[in-house]
Protein backbone atom coordinates (compact mmCIF):
# COMPACT_ATOMS: atom_id res chain seq x y z
CA UNK A 1 0.00 0.00 0.00
CA UNK A 2 1.17 3.58 -0.76
CA UNK A 3 1.98 6.52 1.14
CA UNK A 4 -1.14 8.83 2.55
CA UNK A 5 -0.83 12.20 0.60
CA UNK A 6 0.87 13.65 4.02
CA UNK A 7 2.15 10.82 5.41
CA UNK A 8 5.25 12.53 6.49
CA UNK A 9 2.81 15.33 8.13
CA UNK A 10 0.87 12.68 9.87
CA UNK A 11 3.32 11.18 11.26
CA UNK A 12 4.94 14.10 13.08
CA UNK A 13 1.06 15.22 14.11
CA UNK A 14 0.77 12.19 15.63
CA UNK A 15 4.24 12.05 17.58
CA UNK A 16 3.23 16.00 18.61
CA UNK A 17 -0.33 14.98 19.32
CA UNK A 18 -1.31 18.09 17.33
CA UNK A 19 -1.05 19.74 13.53
CA UNK A 20 -0.47 22.72 15.02
CA UNK A 21 3.19 22.83 14.62
CA UNK A 22 5.64 24.11 12.88
CA UNK A 23 7.23 20.95 11.46
CA UNK A 24 4.15 19.55 10.64
CA UNK A 25 4.01 23.09 8.57
CA UNK A 26 7.19 22.29 6.72
CA UNK A 27 6.12 18.66 5.78
CA UNK A 28 2.85 20.33 4.50
CA UNK A 29 4.79 22.53 2.47
CA UNK A 30 7.26 20.00 1.04
CA UNK A 31 4.35 17.77 0.27
CA UNK A 32 2.64 20.74 -1.64
CA UNK A 33 5.59 22.21 -3.21
CA UNK A 34 6.30 18.00 -4.71
CA UNK A 35 2.61 18.23 -5.86
CA UNK A 36 3.18 21.34 -7.56
CA UNK A 37 6.61 20.09 -9.40
CA UNK A 38 4.94 17.41 -10.63
CA UNK A 39 1.98 19.04 -11.47
CA UNK A 40 -0.39 17.32 -9.41
CA UNK A 41 -4.08 18.95 -9.09
CA UNK A 42 -6.60 18.15 -7.33
CA UNK A 43 -7.93 19.40 -3.91
CA UNK A 44 -5.80 21.41 -1.49
CA UNK A 45 -3.06 21.12 -4.53
CA UNK A 46 -4.56 23.84 -5.87
CA UNK A 47 -4.32 25.84 -3.22
CA UNK A 48 -0.37 26.47 -3.82
CA UNK A 49 -0.88 28.00 -7.51
CA UNK A 50 -3.91 30.16 -5.88
CA UNK A 51 -1.79 31.53 -3.24
CA UNK A 52 1.03 32.61 -5.85
CA UNK A 53 -0.99 34.43 -7.69
CA UNK A 54 -2.70 36.10 -5.05
CA UNK A 55 -1.69 39.74 -4.31
CA UNK A 56 2.45 40.41 -3.76
CA UNK A 57 3.65 39.41 -0.53
CA UNK A 58 5.96 41.49 1.10
CA UNK A 59 9.89 40.91 0.68
CA UNK A 60 10.21 38.80 4.37
CA UNK A 61 6.98 37.00 3.90
CA UNK A 62 8.76 33.78 3.49
CA UNK A 63 11.10 33.97 6.31
CA UNK A 64 8.11 34.72 8.96
CA UNK A 65 8.50 32.33 11.65
CA UNK A 66 5.50 31.97 14.45
CA UNK A 67 5.39 29.61 17.76
CA UNK A 68 2.87 27.79 15.92
CA UNK A 69 0.49 27.78 12.88
CA UNK A 70 -2.26 29.48 14.47
CA UNK A 71 -0.25 32.19 15.98
CA UNK A 72 0.89 32.27 12.48
CA UNK A 73 -2.87 32.05 10.62
CA UNK A 74 -3.80 35.05 13.44
CA UNK A 75 -0.78 37.27 12.23
CA UNK A 76 -1.89 36.97 8.66
CA UNK A 77 -5.01 37.38 8.87
CA UNK A 78 -4.73 40.72 11.39
CA UNK A 79 -2.33 42.12 8.80
CA UNK A 80 -4.48 41.51 5.97
CA UNK A 81 -2.80 38.59 4.25
CA UNK A 82 -3.88 35.10 3.11
CA UNK A 83 -2.29 32.46 5.51
CA UNK A 84 -0.02 30.10 3.21
CA UNK A 85 -1.73 27.14 2.09
CA UNK A 86 0.38 24.59 4.37
CA UNK A 87 -0.83 26.89 7.86
CA UNK A 88 -4.20 26.41 6.04
CA UNK A 89 -4.63 22.75 5.97
CA UNK A 90 -2.88 22.52 9.43
CA UNK A 91 -5.76 24.60 11.14
CA UNK A 92 -8.15 22.80 9.11
CA UNK A 93 -6.47 19.28 10.30
CA UNK A 94 -6.67 20.57 14.08
CA UNK A 95 -10.34 21.69 13.35
CA UNK A 96 -11.06 18.49 11.74
CA UNK A 97 -9.75 16.32 14.68
CA UNK A 98 -11.71 18.34 17.27
CA UNK A 99 -15.02 17.86 14.83
CA UNK A 100 -14.37 13.98 14.62
CA UNK A 101 -13.80 13.44 18.14
CA UNK A 102 -17.76 13.87 18.54
CA UNK A 103 -17.19 15.96 22.00
CA UNK A 104 -14.29 13.79 23.36
CA UNK A 105 -11.65 16.47 22.27
CA UNK A 106 -11.45 19.88 23.64
CA UNK A 107 -9.99 22.44 21.31
CA UNK A 108 -7.02 23.08 23.38
CA UNK A 109 -6.27 19.40 23.07
CA UNK A 110 -7.23 19.51 19.14
CA UNK A 111 -4.96 22.51 19.13
CA UNK A 112 -2.24 21.69 21.31
CA UNK A 113 -2.24 17.69 22.40
CA UNK A 114 -3.56 18.17 25.79
CA UNK A 115 -6.37 19.36 28.03
CA UNK A 116 -5.38 22.47 30.45
CA UNK A 117 -7.21 24.05 32.98
CA UNK A 118 -8.18 27.75 32.47
CA UNK A 119 -5.01 29.41 33.78
CA UNK A 120 -2.68 26.93 32.02
CA UNK A 121 -4.15 27.43 28.80
CA UNK A 122 -2.13 28.83 26.20
CA UNK A 123 -5.35 31.12 25.47
CA UNK A 124 -4.74 32.42 28.84
CA UNK A 125 -1.66 32.81 28.52
CA UNK A 126 -1.60 34.62 25.21
CA UNK A 127 -4.55 37.00 25.15
CA UNK A 128 -3.63 40.40 26.42
CA UNK A 129 -5.87 42.95 24.43
CA UNK A 130 -8.20 41.27 22.25
CA UNK A 131 -5.24 41.93 19.07
CA UNK A 132 -2.19 40.60 19.95
CA UNK A 133 -1.61 39.17 16.90
CA UNK A 134 -0.46 41.91 15.05
CA UNK A 135 2.73 42.62 17.80
CA UNK A 136 3.54 38.69 17.37
CA UNK A 137 3.43 39.85 13.86
CA UNK A 138 5.08 43.08 14.22
CA UNK A 139 7.69 41.17 16.97
CA UNK A 140 8.14 38.82 13.73
CA UNK A 141 9.03 41.09 11.05
CA UNK A 142 10.64 43.54 12.94
CA UNK A 143 13.34 40.76 14.08
CA UNK A 144 14.24 40.51 10.52
CA UNK A 145 14.90 43.90 9.60
CA UNK A 146 18.23 45.60 9.58
CA UNK A 147 19.44 49.18 10.99
CA UNK A 148 15.62 50.06 11.93
CA UNK A 149 14.91 51.64 15.46
CA UNK A 150 12.08 50.73 17.22
CA UNK A 151 10.44 53.53 16.70
CA UNK A 152 10.97 53.57 12.92
CA UNK A 153 10.26 49.74 12.40
CA UNK A 154 6.93 50.64 13.83
CA UNK A 155 6.28 53.87 11.23
CA UNK A 156 6.86 51.65 8.53
CA UNK A 157 5.03 48.30 10.03
CA UNK A 158 2.05 50.21 9.89
CA UNK A 159 2.41 52.28 7.18
CA UNK A 160 2.65 48.94 4.92
CA UNK A 161 0.58 45.97 7.25
CA UNK A 162 -2.06 48.00 9.03
CA UNK A 163 -2.25 51.84 7.01
CA UNK A 164 -6.19 51.65 7.77
CA UNK A 165 -5.90 51.84 11.24
CA UNK A 166 -6.04 54.85 13.29
CA UNK A 167 -3.17 54.02 15.61
CA UNK A 168 -0.11 56.16 16.08
CA UNK A 169 3.82 54.53 17.20
CA UNK A 170 3.65 55.84 19.89
CA UNK A 171 0.38 53.80 21.26
CA UNK A 172 1.33 50.71 19.38
CA UNK A 173 4.81 50.29 20.69
CA UNK A 174 3.07 51.28 24.44
CA UNK A 175 0.62 48.16 23.55
CA UNK A 176 3.69 46.28 21.48
CA UNK A 177 6.33 46.25 25.06
CA UNK A 178 2.86 45.52 27.11
CA UNK A 179 2.72 42.26 24.47
CA UNK A 180 6.02 41.60 25.62
CA UNK A 181 5.82 42.16 29.14
CA UNK A 182 3.07 39.37 28.92
CA UNK A 183 4.89 37.02 26.42
CA UNK A 184 7.55 36.04 29.53
CA UNK A 185 4.96 35.89 32.25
Amino acid sequence: MGLKRFQKASELAHKAKTWNNNEVVYAIRERLEFEKEEQIEFGSGNLQASFEKAEARPPAYKELEFDNPMMGFLGYIATGYSPPPEVLLAISKCFSSYIEARGNKSLDEAFFGQAYGKRASYAYKNFKDGSSSEYAFFDTWFRLQENLSQAKAAEEFLNRYLPYTDIDVDSFLRNYRRYLSGQKS
